[in-house]
């Protein structure tokens, strides 16, 4: 009787007689976001502030410029979505110099807003100041302008394997309401003009740089089938009859070796290096598999994620080469060519292309498998430059390099050009910096001008 009464209840009640399926609810269409045709600059600001943890820091407690520039990638990707409505992904950075390293507990305050709309892309500048905990100091780190295209999302639900890709969709246009607005979208399209004509100069340069990828796959490969290593054994890995006490003597305890040995490394003092090293002895090579979290809603990677790969490969080479602490002092212009998604391999390939006094140059290829399909691709590629420094931070010469193959030599002789045009784009930022933060730069520029 109970039972009766409550089915008669069900059958009255208002609830449906029938919920809907998860099929029913994937074949509805994604709905279209509203996006207006305008949108003041000032709604694409985005300020966050973040602190250097150890677990962003090398060893000596600096953070790695690979690091930045995820950071600045993720701000500028939110400034962009934030305009665009639509997912944005990152087509390329403008160079990036840095003038100030970044310490554990350092405030890292990271600035970011559209300068400009065109009809599918949007360039995005993000600022990067540093923070003293104590003193509320600040310091000017480095700068980026980044172009990022919007896309629509299409069918999020197809495998990556068969998935066409998202086309690109109309951004609204931006309303400068300051003068200082106005002067960053004047700028900003200087810069696109600029990037527009050196395109096919990059292009040219890309394709010249085709051999030398091939001498990089042929030297991995090389490296892959070595079977033998040089690596030496620790004392406490060597057979125990070696270290026998003799006379009740302990100096040849394994572990009393081990330890010593652990207190006694460079103590100050840099081992010798030779005078010259070739461009083979650099070459490094990383993999890494793209996962979730370094992907947006589309399932592309993140630009500044393919960013810290190539500066984490780019430091192996500097290191096999100086064998000295190093800093990145500025990246050059990158163009993504291709995009990566989640579940691709990531192979990024690097050697040290030209050294100058204390500086070296690094070229850095990837290249992507879909591990799905089998197919591999080039992404892009660039030039990284670091500096190698002693235990003060002060710069400390480096072996030269030597060109062991036909196709680098092409690659070691346009290195000055290069380096004279960092120097020129640094100079000006300077000098830009000191007419706006006068007392910023005043101990910065007197050191540079110092013999």
């Amino acid at each position: 009787m109970i039972l009766e009464s409550f089915n008669a209840g069900r059958t009255n009640s208002s609830l449906p007689s029938k919920l809907p399926s998860k099929q029913d609810n994937t074949d509805q269409p994604p709905q279209e976001p509203q996006v207006p045709k305008e949108r003041p600059a000032k709604l694409s600001r985005f300020t966050t502030t973040n602190i250097a943890l150890p677990s962003h820091a090398d060893s000596r407690g600096l953070v790695p410029g690979g690091v930045v520039l995820s950071w600045i990638d993720l701000a500028a990707g939110t400034s962009a979505k934030r305009h665009a409505v639509y997912p944005c992904v990152t087509r390329s950075v403008d160079a990036v110099h840095f003038m100030h390293p970044i310490r554990v507990g350092d405030l890292i305050i990271i600035v970011s807003s559209v300068n400009k709309s065109w009809n599918t892309s949007m360039e995005v500048g993000v600022r990067v100041e540093t923070e003293h905990p104590i003193t509320g100091k600040r310091k000017y780190c480095c700068q980026a302008y980044l172009t990022f295209v919007a896309l629509s999302p299409g069918n999020s639900r197809i495998p990556v394997a068969t998935r066409s890709p998202s086309s690109p969709v109309t951004v609204p246009r931006i309303i400068p309401n300051t003068a200082i607005e106005t002067h960053r979208k004047e700028l900003a399209e200087k810069r696109r003009q600029s990037r527009i004509s050196h395109s096919k100069e990059a292009q040219i340069e890309r394709d010249k740089l085709t051999k030398i990828r091939e001498v990089m796959r042929e030297w991995a490969g090389y490296m892959n089938m070595e079977t033998m290593s040089n690596a030496e054994i620790p004392p406490l890995l060597q057979e125990p009859e070696a270290y026998e006490e003799r006379d009740g003597n302990s100096d040849n305890d394994p572990a009393k070796l081990f330890l010593h040995r652990r207190r006694s490394t460079l103590q100050g003092v840099f081992p010798a290096q030779p005078d010259e090293r070739l461009v083979s002895e650099s070459f490094a090579e990383t993999a890494d598999i793209i996962l979730p979290q370094h992907a947006n809603t589309l399932q592309i990677t993140f630009g500044g994620h393919i960013i810290e790969l190539m500066e984490q490969c780019a430091l192996v080479s500097a290191y096999k080469h100086s064998r000295r602490y190093l800093l990145l002092a500025s990246i050059d212009s990158l163009q993504f060519i291709r995009p990566t998604y989640v579940g691709d391999c990531v192979t990024v390939r690097s050697i040290v292309s030209c050294t100058f006094h204390s500086s070296l140059e690094i070229y850095v290829s990837v290249e992507a498998e879909n591990l799905l399909t089998g197919e591999r691709f080039f992404t892009n590629d660039g030039f990284f430059t670091m500096v190698a420094v002693d235990f003060q931070n002060l710069p400390t010469p480096v072996p030269h390099i030597k060109p062991d193959q036909s196709q680098v030599v092409e690659l070691f002789e346009s290195a000055k050009a290069r380096r004279n045009r960092r120097l020129l784009q640094r100079k000006e930022i300077i000098q830009k910096e000191l007419s706006t933060h006068p007392e910023e730069f005043e101990q910065f520029v007197s050191k540079q001008e110092s013999p």
